[in-house]
């Protein structure tokens, strides 16, 4: 039962859930952030924005961005637009419920797409993959973090750092550089 309020959020215990997530994954979401370069980025994605703490964490950033953001649950929208309510309302940020396998997005649109502790719980990584890499413009970057022991306990798949590379590549992606922190393992992806 708790896989999937992890996966997908419902009803009381989802937004318990989602509103714990805003507190617990801040630092992984601060340092994902600072291990990321900006450039000119314009339009930012944020997946799986759970609690909402990365899009506040990159509204915070002050740059002269749109950021957008997809989840799966009805109860990480509730939390994460109640936590950003006020850059919603300025036009900086987007939120909206769609699957990352299947998202509502031009191609070639996103400058830097972050999926931090989510890909874990896609029901086809594959597919999430091509789908971002597909919204990502030709010199965007995919910026994939996690803990290290949700990977190995929820992904039957891709475990392992050669394992996703393989798949990343394959999809077409031309570079994946890997970097530890403790428990904590961040991608930088680049199509």
């Amino acid at each position: 039962y708790l896989s999937e309020q992890a996966a997908n959020p419902r009803g009381i215990i989802g937004e318990i859930t989602t509103k714990i997530w805003s507190s617990y994954f801040e630092d992984l979401s601060k340092w994902t952030i600072s291990n990321t370069e900006m450039g000119d980025a314009t339009n930012i994605l944020d997946i799986g924005y759970g609690g909402g703490s990365n899009v506040k964490n990159l509204v915070e950033l002050n740059k002269n961005v749109t950021i957008y953001g997809v989840d799966i649950s009805k109860e990480s929208y509730k939390t994460a637009t109640n936590l950003n309510k006020k850059a919603i309302n300025n036009g900086k940020v987007k939120l909206s419920i769609q699957d990352v396998a299947l998202m509502n997005y031009p191609a070639d649109f996103f400058d830097i797409v972050y999926a931090i502790q989510t890909h874990m719980y896609w029901d086809n990584p594959r597919k999430g993959f091509e789908e971002i890499y597909r919204v990502m413009s030709n010199e965007a970057v995919f910026i994939l973090s996690s803990e290290k022991d949700k990977i190995e306990y929820h992904m039957d798949e891709y475990k392992t750092t050669a394992s996703l590379t393989a798949l990343l590549k394959e999809i077409g992606f031309r570079e994946v550089v890997e970097k530890e922190k403790g428990n904590w393992v961040l991608y930088t992806v680049r199509k």
